[in-house]
């Protein structure tokens, strides 16, 4: 028998896009329905403080349940390592929650959401490893992308957070 493994999403997308902003907001739609859910940030040039304001500030004052962040120096929980954690390795070590949402870690093989502020969506898409499952974009941007020609991917509005959330719980948990 085994264990139930925690479903992870992603919130992925160029830098200043809304991933923070959005994920956090779905995190705190998500925690209002009875939802434990842990939140690992990727740091990938390892400026990393704890700072009021702060990513990981903002998570928790979200409702995040946990919240790890991930950079080449380690890993805030304060465990030093030798190597960057993957996003796998860390979410192995996280028991007890109903969902983990990643930021960054876009290369990384979990269901992600592209974060698209403005720009070619086509792009910020084709910058994230597979698979991704859905872009968040403004709402004049469309309601799908057509990828290639097998795949068309949903576009969610990225100023209606409970949108992504409701996505989120259809595809996770009913």
């Amino acid at each position: 028998m085994s264990a139930k493994t925690t479903p992870v999403v992603g919130f992925a997308g160029w830098s200043d896009s809304g991933k923070t902003t959005l994920a956090a907001r779905v995190v705190e739609l998500l925690g209002r329905r009875g939802l434990r859910v842990a939140v690992v940030k990727h740091d990938a040039h390892g400026h990393y403080r704890e700072a009021a304001g702060s990513d990981s500030s903002r998570y928790r004052e979200a409702g995040a349940a946990a919240v790890v962040v991930a950079s080449p120096g380690g890993t805030v929980r304060f465990d030093r390592t030798d190597k960057e954690k993957t996003l796998a390795e860390i979410a192995e070590e996280l028991h007890g929650f109903d969902l983990i949402v990643a930021e960054g870690f876009k290369r990384e093989p979990h269901p992600k959401i592209v974060v698209c502020r403005s720009g070619d969506l086509l792009s910020a898409v084709h910058a994230a490893s597979p698979p991704v499952i859905a872009v968040a974009a403004p709402r004049s941007c469309g309601t799908a992308v057509r990828v290639d020609a097998e795949r068309t991917l949903p576009v969610l509005d990225i100023d209606r957070p409970e949108a992504v959330a409701n996505f989120l719980a259809d595809r996770f948990f009913e």
